[in-house]
């Protein structure tokens, strides 16, 4: 499986919800925090939470200097999306 990247901003309220999704489904992800980004790395370009599987976008979206991912997925959309 292609690497699978979290992306998210420090309060994010919809982070630990993502994490507590995808972490039931035993897959690996690695969680970067765009707060210790430098200004021009391009995954601050995300909305938090954003999840990336490889660069394609399961859930969140680009959002130029970042912004709020509102609305995640359920753990059977989130299994579709991912294979």
């Amino acid at each position: 499986m292609e690497k699978l990247t979290l992306i998210y901003f420090e309060g994010c309220p919809n982070y630990l919800p993502a994490v507590e999704l995808l972490e039931p489904l035993n897959v690996k992800f690695e969680s970067v925090n765009q707060d210790m980004l430098e200004e021009d790395n391009p995954l601050k370009n995300y909305s938090s939470p954003t999840l990336l599987k490889g660069s394609k976008i399961i859930f969140g979206s680009l959002a130029s200097g970042g912004g709020c991912s509102l609305k995640l997925p359920n753990a059977d959309e989130l299994l579709q999306l991912l294979n």
